[in-house]
């Protein structure tokens, strides 16, 4: 009787097709292939985090898949008064460029899943900064 359980069983494990699971690419999880809200949880300068603990006072970053994004503060949403600007993936490099009229922000990428990307300011910046985003949380 074990034996035909013992058969049983190794026929149809063994019929599950062999497949790998494909790598989640950078992009996807910046903007869903639409856009995607991340909050800014924290921002450590120089090791001193500078973002308020109360989330109406945080920022938020939202990537659209066209390279657009722009900055809110989440308590100004509303007002429509956020900054644009574009950036740019290099994800053989994994590095993140933001681009505003005046400013650009470079960031390598540290990690990232579908819930938390950490990105950490390029080694030969002055001022080294460090940057978690989570996807914006139920509130």
């Amino acid at each position: 009787m074990i034996f035909r359980v013992l058969i049983f069983l190794f026929f149809f494990t063994s019929c599950v097709p062999d497949f790998q699971l494909k790598d989640i690419e950078p992009y996807y999880i910046f903007h869903d292939n639409s856009s995607k809200v991340w909050l800014i949880n924290h921002l450590y300068k120089n090791k001193v985090d500078e973002v308020p603990i109360s989330v109406e006072f945080k920022k938020i970053i939202v990537f659209h898949s066209d390279r657009d994004c722009y900055i809110y503060n989440v308590n100004k949403i509303i007002e429509g008064s956020g900054r644009k600007a574009s950036f740019f993936l290099d994800i053989k490099n994994k590095k993140l460029s933001i681009e505003f009229n005046n400013e650009n922000w470079d960031f390598l990428i540290e990690s990232y899943n579908e819930e938390k990307i950490v990105l950490i300011s390029l080694p030969e910046e002055k001022v080294q900064y460090k940057m978690e985003l989570i996807a914006f949380p139920k509130i």
